[in-house]
Protein backbone atom coordinates (compact mmCIF):
# COMPACT_ATOMS: atom_id res chain seq x y z
CA UNK A 1 0.00 0.00 0.00
CA UNK A 2 1.34 3.42 -1.01
CA UNK A 3 1.44 6.16 1.60
CA UNK A 4 0.43 9.49 0.02
CA UNK A 5 0.88 11.67 3.09
CA UNK A 6 3.99 12.43 5.13
CA UNK A 7 3.88 11.20 8.68
CA UNK A 8 3.11 13.67 11.45
CA UNK A 9 6.60 13.06 12.84
CA UNK A 10 8.14 14.10 9.50
CA UNK A 11 6.05 17.29 9.48
CA UNK A 12 6.86 17.97 13.15
CA UNK A 13 10.59 17.49 12.53
CA UNK A 14 10.59 20.13 9.77
CA UNK A 15 8.49 22.52 11.84
CA UNK A 16 10.90 22.06 14.77
CA UNK A 17 13.84 23.00 12.54
CA UNK A 18 11.93 25.99 11.19
CA UNK A 19 10.91 27.14 14.68
CA UNK A 20 14.50 26.80 15.88
CA UNK A 21 15.70 29.14 13.13
CA UNK A 22 17.48 26.36 11.23
CA UNK A 23 15.91 27.54 8.00
CA UNK A 24 18.24 25.96 5.46
CA UNK A 25 18.08 22.63 7.25
CA UNK A 26 14.29 22.86 7.37
CA UNK A 27 14.20 23.72 3.66
CA UNK A 28 16.44 20.79 2.78
CA UNK A 29 14.18 18.41 4.72
CA UNK A 30 10.92 19.79 3.35
CA UNK A 31 12.19 19.74 -0.25
CA UNK A 32 12.71 16.00 0.18
CA UNK A 33 9.12 15.76 1.40
CA UNK A 34 7.86 17.71 -1.63
CA UNK A 35 9.57 15.16 -3.89
CA UNK A 36 8.03 12.27 -1.98
CA UNK A 37 4.61 13.90 -1.51
CA UNK A 38 4.16 16.35 -4.42
CA UNK A 39 0.40 16.66 -3.90
CA UNK A 40 0.49 17.53 -0.21
CA UNK A 41 -0.51 21.16 0.42
CA UNK A 42 0.94 21.23 3.95
CA UNK A 43 4.38 20.33 2.65
CA UNK A 44 4.20 23.12 0.04
CA UNK A 45 3.02 25.61 2.67
CA UNK A 46 5.95 24.72 4.93
CA UNK A 47 8.27 24.99 1.94
CA UNK A 48 6.95 28.49 1.39
CA UNK A 49 7.58 29.38 5.03
CA UNK A 50 11.18 28.16 4.72
CA UNK A 51 11.75 30.19 1.56
CA UNK A 52 10.14 33.24 3.17
CA UNK A 53 12.38 32.90 6.21
CA UNK A 54 15.40 32.76 3.95
CA UNK A 55 14.29 35.92 2.15
CA UNK A 56 13.45 34.08 -1.08
CA UNK A 57 10.05 35.68 -1.58
CA UNK A 58 9.39 34.61 -5.16
CA UNK A 59 10.04 30.97 -4.26
CA UNK A 60 7.85 31.37 -1.17
CA UNK A 61 4.99 32.74 -3.28
CA UNK A 62 5.29 29.86 -5.75
CA UNK A 63 5.18 27.34 -2.90
CA UNK A 64 2.11 28.93 -1.30
CA UNK A 65 0.40 29.11 -4.69
CA UNK A 66 1.18 25.41 -5.26
CA UNK A 67 -0.39 24.61 -1.88
CA UNK A 68 -3.45 26.64 -2.87
CA UNK A 69 -3.65 25.00 -6.29
CA UNK A 70 -3.88 21.65 -4.50
CA UNK A 71 -6.17 22.91 -1.71
CA UNK A 72 -7.85 26.25 -2.57
CA UNK A 73 -9.52 26.44 0.85
CA UNK A 74 -6.24 26.26 2.79
CA UNK A 75 -6.57 29.26 5.08
CA UNK A 76 -3.01 29.17 6.45
CA UNK A 77 -1.50 29.20 2.94
CA UNK A 78 -3.64 32.24 2.04
CA UNK A 79 -2.46 33.88 5.28
CA UNK A 80 1.21 33.14 4.55
CA UNK A 81 0.82 34.39 0.99
CA UNK A 82 -0.71 37.59 2.36
CA UNK A 83 2.25 38.07 4.71
CA UNK A 84 4.74 37.60 1.88
CA UNK A 85 2.88 40.04 -0.36
CA UNK A 86 2.84 42.52 2.53
CA UNK A 87 6.60 42.20 3.01
CA UNK A 88 7.04 42.89 -0.72
CA UNK A 89 4.81 45.96 -0.55
CA UNK A 90 2.16 44.35 -2.75
CA UNK A 91 -0.57 45.60 -0.47
CA UNK A 92 -3.63 44.95 -2.64
CA UNK A 93 -2.52 41.35 -3.19
CA UNK A 94 -1.92 41.07 0.55
CA UNK A 95 -5.46 42.30 1.31
CA UNK A 96 -6.91 39.78 -1.12
CA UNK A 97 -4.95 36.90 0.43
CA UNK A 98 -5.85 37.84 4.01
CA UNK A 99 -9.50 38.25 3.06
CA UNK A 100 -9.44 34.80 1.43
CA UNK A 101 -7.93 33.36 4.60
CA UNK A 102 -10.64 34.98 6.73
CA UNK A 103 -13.41 33.86 4.39
CA UNK A 104 -12.27 30.27 4.91
CA UNK A 105 -11.57 30.66 8.64
CA UNK A 106 -13.62 33.53 10.10
CA UNK A 107 -12.02 32.94 13.53
CA UNK A 108 -8.46 33.60 12.36
CA UNK A 109 -7.54 36.49 14.66
CA UNK A 110 -4.01 36.85 13.28
CA UNK A 111 -5.36 37.26 9.75
CA UNK A 112 -7.68 40.04 10.92
CA UNK A 113 -4.79 41.72 12.74
CA UNK A 114 -2.48 41.56 9.73
CA UNK A 115 -5.28 42.72 7.43
CA UNK A 116 -5.69 45.69 9.77
CA UNK A 117 -1.97 46.42 9.43
CA UNK A 118 -2.23 46.44 5.64
CA UNK A 119 -5.29 48.69 5.71
CA UNK A 120 -3.40 51.02 8.05
CA UNK A 121 -0.51 51.13 5.61
CA UNK A 122 -2.97 51.85 2.79
CA UNK A 123 -4.36 54.74 4.84
CA UNK A 124 -7.81 53.16 5.30
CA UNK A 125 -7.89 53.62 9.06
CA UNK A 126 -11.60 52.84 9.44
CA UNK A 127 -11.14 49.39 7.88
CA UNK A 128 -7.99 48.98 9.91
CA UNK A 129 -9.87 49.61 13.17
CA UNK A 130 -12.66 47.22 12.18
CA UNK A 131 -10.11 44.48 11.44
CA UNK A 132 -8.37 44.92 14.79
CA UNK A 133 -11.70 44.93 16.59
CA UNK A 134 -12.69 41.66 14.88
CA UNK A 135 -9.36 40.14 15.93
CA UNK A 136 -10.08 41.21 19.51
CA UNK A 137 -13.58 39.75 19.48
CA UNK A 138 -12.00 36.42 18.54
CA UNK A 139 -9.10 36.77 20.98
CA UNK A 140 -9.68 39.35 23.74
CA UNK A 141 -6.11 38.82 25.01
CA UNK A 142 -4.44 39.60 21.67
CA UNK A 143 -1.72 42.09 22.64
CA UNK A 144 -0.60 42.88 19.09
CA UNK A 145 -4.13 43.80 18.03
CA UNK A 146 -4.58 46.17 21.00
CA UNK A 147 -1.19 47.70 20.25
CA UNK A 148 -1.99 48.18 16.55
CA UNK A 149 -5.42 49.54 17.42
CA UNK A 150 -3.76 52.05 19.74
CA UNK A 151 -1.37 53.14 17.01
CA UNK A 152 -4.27 53.63 14.62
CA UNK A 153 -6.24 55.66 17.16
CA UNK A 154 -3.10 57.74 17.69
CA UNK A 155 -2.86 58.36 13.93
CA UNK A 156 -6.44 59.61 14.06
CA UNK A 157 -5.68 61.91 16.99
CA UNK A 158 -8.00 59.92 19.29
CA UNK A 159 -5.69 60.02 22.29
CA UNK A 160 -8.20 58.75 24.87
CA UNK A 161 -8.88 55.70 22.71
CA UNK A 162 -5.12 55.28 22.28
CA UNK A 163 -4.70 55.29 26.07
CA UNK A 164 -7.46 52.71 26.48
CA UNK A 165 -5.85 50.39 23.94
CA UNK A 166 -2.39 50.78 25.45
CA UNK A 167 -3.78 50.17 28.96
CA UNK A 168 -5.19 46.85 27.75
CA UNK A 169 -1.78 45.89 26.40
CA UNK A 170 -0.16 46.69 29.76
CA UNK A 171 -2.88 44.80 31.64
CA UNK A 172 -2.25 41.69 29.55
CA UNK A 173 1.52 42.05 29.32
CA UNK A 174 2.75 44.18 32.26
CA UNK A 175 6.43 43.59 31.41
CA UNK A 176 6.09 45.30 27.99
CA UNK A 177 8.41 48.21 28.82
CA UNK A 178 8.03 49.94 25.46
CA UNK A 179 4.27 50.09 25.94
CA UNK A 180 4.67 51.80 29.31
CA UNK A 181 6.83 54.35 27.52
CA UNK A 182 4.25 54.85 24.75
CA UNK A 183 1.49 55.18 27.31
CA UNK A 184 3.51 57.80 29.20
CA UNK A 185 4.08 59.76 26.00
CA UNK A 186 0.35 59.83 25.22
CA UNK A 187 -0.43 60.91 28.79
CA UNK A 188 2.09 63.73 28.36
CA UNK A 189 0.34 64.83 25.16
CA UNK A 190 -2.93 64.82 27.07
CA UNK A 191 -1.35 67.01 29.76
CA UNK A 192 -1.60 64.26 32.36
Amino acid sequence: MLIKEPSQSEINAVIALLSSGLLQEALDEVLTLTKNFPDNPIVHNITGACFAGLGQSSSAIKSYQKALFIKPDYSKAHYNLGATFHELGQLEDSVQSYESSIEIDPNYAEAYNNLGNVFRELGDLDKSIKSYEKALIINPEYVEAYYSLGLTFYDLGKLEDTVNSYKKVVAIKPDFAGMHNNLGNVYRELGE
